[in-house]
């Protein structure tokens, strides 16, 4: 379970980025930067629910 708690991680802090970086190039209304954001709350809801497990 650990190791999926990092990849999950690691998952999370490649899309914070990529989202931040597209939002700065596109703005926040771009399609790509929705799709990277609702990524990244997939991302924290699986996050969340393996913290809920332990």
């Amino acid at each position: 379970m650990e190791m999926n708690m990092d990849y999950v991680l690691s998952d999370i802090e490649k899309t914070r980025i990529e989202m931040i970086d597209l939002a700065q190039q596109y703005g926040y209304s771009n399609p790509n930067v929705v799709l990277c954001s609702q990524k990244l709350d997939s991302l924290l809801n699986v996050y969340s629910n393996i913290q809920v497990k332990h």
